[in-house]
Parts: C-alpha cells; structure tokens; sequence
C-alpha cells in the first residue's frame, strides 16, 4: 500500500507540466508529508544531500539578517522552500529502505509520465494558437497568443518561459526513450518529438531552445558510440526545423536575429527588442555586484537595488519591472561571491555524480538547467524552483543509492555523502 502512496505522490510530479497553477506547491507539500511518515528510525542516510543541495536556501535565509526589505525576504524565501523541502525530504526517504526501491523503480515511469502530460500540454497550445491564425493564409498574431498564455490559459496560466522549459525537459526526455526503443515505437516517438520541437519553436523561447539543443547534442555525444551519427542527427534537425521557423513562425526568426544586430547592444533601451532589454539588464546587474560583490545586497533587497539603476537607463525597466533574467548574476546580487562560489559547488558535484555513475540522461538535464540559468532567474517562481530541486534530487538520491550496490569505486560516491 505505502509503495503505491510513494508512486501517487511521484506521479504527482510527473504531470507537474498540466497541474492548475494553484495547486503545483501543494504536490510539493504532499511528498514531505509522505517522507516524514516513511521515516522509521533515526539512521538517516545521505546527510550530504542535505548539505549541498539546500546551501543556497541556507545563504537565501542568512541573508535577511542584513535586508532592509524584510517583508519582501521573507515572501521570496517562501517561495524558494522547495530548495529545502526536497533535499530534506530524500534524507528522510533515505532511512526507509522500502521507500528507497519504490521511489528508484519509478524513474522510468516518472519520464513516461512527464512526457505525455507534457504532449497533452502541446496539444493544448496548439489549439490555443489556432485562435490568432492558421498558419496557411495568415500567420500566427505571436505576441496575442503568448500574452493569453501568460493571462487567460485556461487552467494552466504560465509564462511561456516555463512552458518552453516543461517541452525541452520532456524533449530530452523522448531522445532518451528514443535510443532503447524498438522500431515501431521510435516511429511514434519521431512524430511527437517533431510536433513538440514545433510547438517549442513557436513559443520563441531563445534561451530555452538554445539550452535544449545544447544539451540534447551533449546527450547524443555521450550515448552514440559513431560519432558521425551526432552529425547526421543534428543537420537533420536543423534541415528541418530552419524552413519551418521561417514558414510558419516569422517572428521567432526575427527574435534569434536581434542577437546579432548591433542596435541591441547600444545605451537606448528598445523595448520592442528582447535582447536590447537584456542588456541593459545585465549592465544594471553587473553595475551593483561591482558595489557590494562579497556577500550582495541580501534577500529582500535585490529588486531596490536594480530598480534604482533602471531609472537612470529606462523608464520600460521600471515599468515592467524586471528582474535580472540571470539566475547567477542573481545569486551574486543577492548572497555575493560567497554564496555564488557555494551554488557552483553544489552544481558541479551533481553533475560530476551523474557522470561517474554514467547517467547521461541526469547529467544532460542538469546541464540543461544550468543553461535556463543564463537567460532565466528559474529560481524565483513557483514552476522553475519545484521542477529544479525535484529533478536535482531525485537524480542525486538514485545515483547515490545505486552506486551502493556497485562493487566497484563508485561506491566511494556513496560514503562521501552519508
């Protein structure tokens, strides 16, 4: 009974992409309760989980101490407490060694699910775009269509960033299901992923595209013993989905364009233009860390600090309130190098675990986050900071649980974080 709990709960997660909004923090809820009533005895193992992967909640919260906005910290550390809850709640899983087999027999079913709540997700978008064109005779309204997603999208009301970041996660996902699946269902696979990969292109994420054909031609490296397969794969995708862009979604191609238009990159802010935004972002961003770079402005104060720099750049700024669309410049604007040098730490480890235990696939998806990073502060809503700390976790609390059971060097893994 308590294995199927432990599924429930999991699965939960794994449709996290069509959950309503309002509820998506409770499954974070749910897997605690569940994790406290799964503790039997005080042998806790994995204490290390704890420790690295809830560091950067640990300088989140030491950092009020020196905010002046002291509401304001509090509220955003409400919202990061699943960096805290998931860490804790797999050293409590740690110590039941039932919950240990259920949970790491999930895996594959958990990316089973995630990829089909995701495709149910893509065939609600679709939908949705038919609203503001039809591709044929009138090309996609893209700005309408994004804002309704943003606004009036049912019951799954997202920004698009993280819509996009639910479709690459279950893109990589499938190119993982994809290299051990027969010929039939590599077929099926086939057609989703190049309905999915369209949907992905006309969200217009450019950071999130980007990541995910980073990340997938990493993982396509690390799987494929013939080389020359990574290059067959990746011109075909690129033979592919280049004329689709510019057939059916003229505006995504525009977006990619304005990177390398130098106008982005000049003093006057346009505010038509995502990476002149961007820019001036960063300039506001790196201009503060130059002013407090050792432990950062604290919690609360890191929206004061950027808004009284885009005053003197552009009114857009203010108005629209942005944040620093860097989840590292973040971290150094909020907890400074100490903080920052600490969450690179706990980032590397992960990924070196994933590598040694040769979990291309973890490995891959946390590279993956790692390049949200750059564009997004995934960190600071709801969606972003759940997915990060499960997927983080999860990935941490089955390598190390299998590296037990390996007789060989990598079982080292597990003793260094008990």
């Amino acid at each position: 009974m308590k294995k199927k709990v432990y599924n429930i709960i999991i699965a939960i997660l794994a449709i996290f992409p069509i959950l309503p909004f309002k509820i998506k923090g409770l499954s974070v809820v749910l897997f605690l309760i569940l994790s406290l009533i799964s503790l039997r005895k005080r042998d806790l193992k994995m204490k290390g989980i704890f420790f690295l992967n809830a560091c950067l909640f640990v300088m989140y919260a030491l950092s009020i101490s020196y905010s002046e906005n002291i509401s304001d910290a509090f509220k955003i550390l409400e919202t990061k407490l699943s960096l805290l809850i998931f860490p804790l709640s797999f050293v409590l899983l740690s110590a039941n060694s039932n919950a240990v087999s259920s949970v790491l027999k999930f895996e594959e079913p958990l990316k089973k699910l995630f990829l089909l709540s995701s495709f149910v997700l893509c065939v609600i978008i679709f939908i949705v775009s038919l609203q503001y064109g039809n591709y044929y005779e009138q090309k996609i309204a893209l700005q309408p269509f994004l804002d309704n997603l943003n606004t009036g999208f049912y019951w799954l009301v997202d920004h698009p960033i993280y819509l996009s970041i639910y479709i690459s996660i279950a893109l990589l996902i499938l190119i993982h299901l994809y290299t051990n699946a027969n010929r039939n269902t590599k077929i099926a696979l086939l057609i989703i992923g190049l309905f999915k990969l369209f949907i992905l292109l006309l969200l217009s994420r450019k950071g999130v595209i980007i990541a995910f054909s980073l990340s997938a031609s990493v993982y396509v490296f690390l799987k494929q013993r013939k080389k020359t397969n990574i290059i067959l794969i990746i011109t075909t995708i690129l033979l592919v989905s280049i004329p689709m862009v510019n057939k059916f979604m003229p505006d995504t191609t525009k977006r990619f364009q304005e990177m390398f238009d130098s106008k982005s990159y000049k003093k006057e802010v346009d505010p038509h233009s995502s990476t002149s935004i961007r820019y001036a972002i960063y300039t506001c961003a790196l201009e503060k860390i130059s002013d407090s770079w050792l432990v950062g402005y604290g919690l609360g104060d890191v929206k004061s600090e950027l808004d009284s720099c885009y005053g003197n750049i552009s009114s857009h700024l203010l108005e629209i309130n942005y944040n620093s669309h860097n989840q590292y410049l973040d971290v150094l604007l909020t907890v400074g190098l100490i903080g920052f040098i600490l969450f690179l730490i706990s980032l590397f480890i992960n990924l070196r675990i994933c590598f040694t235990n040769k979990d291309y696939f973890a490995f891959c998806l946390i590279l993956m986050f790692m390049i949200f990073m750059i564009t997004e502060n995934i960190l600071d809503r709801q969606n972003g900071v759940i997915l990060f700390a499960f997927f983080i976790n999860f990935f941490f609390f089955k390598n190390i649980n299998e590296s037990r059971l390996k007789p060989t060097q990598e079982s080292n893994l597990s003793k260094r974080y008990n």
